[in-house]
């Protein structure tokens, strides 16, 4: 099935509205749905859609589903995140400088990269919203101020954390909290949710964690919400 079609949806026509605003894209929500359950019913294929716009034309791409383990290591990005004009409900398709960092990454024997910016504050990975869990058992994430993208999967974890009486807040998290936590976490509609078990030297346990918790509640990808 497809996970969180409407939220897709709505944030892709959200951004498109804004980059281009004269083909009223905001009111071709059920048109663009019915288009992708169409395809969709063609193609039950193991694999997933990627929708881009430009101008006044959707363009869908097929890709086939790869799985990803469930547990990263990461490091700390080169790039230090600044303040632009892209507002946090646009993804942005140009992932070149995501891919030169996880280039270098690989090439140190880690999976992907965090981002901070000139404070320190954590923002987010490549293609990830990150989740933290502190020593005191409360789940933060960044806000969208801090220069993260309103990732679909993260705006789903947030409600539902909070349904499961779990203590979630959304605010700033520096960098030597990250690394005084207890859990890190990955958010990303592809890969799904992932434990980091090492950032830079400093590992962490999977074993008896909230993250194994979450996944029970909702799988990897939100498919048991």
């Amino acid at each position: 099935k497809m996970l969180f079609l409407d939220s897709h949806i709505k944030r892709l026509l959200k951004g498109a509205s804004f980059l281009f605003p004269e083909f009223k894209w905001s009111e071709s929500h059920a048109e663009v749905k019915q288009y992708i359950e169409d395809v969709f019913k063609e193609d039950r294929s193991d694999s997933y859609f990627r929708l881009t716009v430009f101008d006044d034309c959707l363009y869908l791409e097929k890709k086939l589903f790869e799985c990803h383990a469930d547990s990263l290591k990461a490091t700390t990005a080169l790039k230090v995140k600044s303040n632009g004009l892209i507002p946090s409900f646009l993804k942005n398709s140009n992932y070149l400088e995501a891919d030169l960092e996880l280039e270098r990454a690989k090439l140190e024997n880690f999976d992907d990269v965090i981002f901070f910016d000139i404070d320190q504050m954590l923002t987010e990975a490549t293609t990830s919203n990150i989740f933290v869990v502190m020593p005191d058992g409360i789940i933060k994430t960044p806000p969208l101020s801090s220069m993260v993208l309103d990732g679909v999967i993260r705006q789903n974890r947030l409600v539902e954390l909070v349904k499961k009486d779990l203590k979630v807040e959304v605010t700033q998290i520096s960098k030597e909290e990250l690394i005084s936590a207890k859990e890190v976490w990955f958010t990303n509609s592809v890969k799904g949710l992932r434990f980091v078990s090492l950032f830079e030297k400093v590992h962490f346990e999977k074993e008896n964690s909230t993250f194994n918790q979450v996944i029970k509640f909702f799988g990897r990808y939100g498919e048991l919400v």
